[in-house]
């Protein structure tokens, strides 16, 4: 075979079956109660060995989710629970702005390719996500603060009946 030529696969041959006859030692009571139709084509698989599976298609855009992107609120809410000092700097993040650096055209500048208005949907994206990550400290922040206070009424007042 020459480097010119492919090799194509062929179909096998299709098999003819008999029709099973129905037989009482063949029928399930289960499948008679839900009305199961005991018929050589529910038993066997009538495609063709060669029935090809369709084409890869993406999905439609409403099955899509776009990925939320990852800011430092976030991170410093996952990691509070290692260092809750970390949701006090998330909730710093709620008092300050976030801006766009200045567009530049020197390489390395933030989104040199993308115009204004796709700079300023993508700064209200990542602000929109920086808020939510930022009020997630805040009422960790908070939890974290009413644990401690329940704790230390808690010890006060045993110490209290046991003194």
């Amino acid at each position: 075979m020459s480097s010119s030529e492919s090799f194509a696969p062929t179909c096998p041959a299709v098999v003819h079956t008999k029709p099973m006859a129905r037989s009482a030692a063949a029928s399930d009571p289960v499948d008679d109660f839900f009305g199961l139709a005991r018929t050589p084509s529910h038993i066997h698989d009538t495609r063709s060995a060669c029935d090809v599976p369709p084409p890869y298609v993406d999905a439609p855009e409403y099955l899509l989710r776009a990925r939320e992107p990852e800011t430092l609120a976030m991170y410093l809410f996952k990691f509070g629970f290692l260092f809750p000092p970390f949701w006090l700097l998330g909730v710093v993040i709620l008092l300050s702005p976030l801006r766009a650096p200045p567009p530049d055209t020197t390489p390395g500048a933030w989104l040199p390719e993308k115009t204004d208005a796709e700079r300023q949907l993508i700064i209200k994206r990542l602000r929109t996500v920086e808020l939510k990550w930022a009020r997630r400290c805040l009422f960790a922040l908070i939890a974290l603060i009413h644990v401690i206070i329940a704790v230390v009424i808690g010890v006060v007042t045993w110490q209290a009946l046991h003194n």
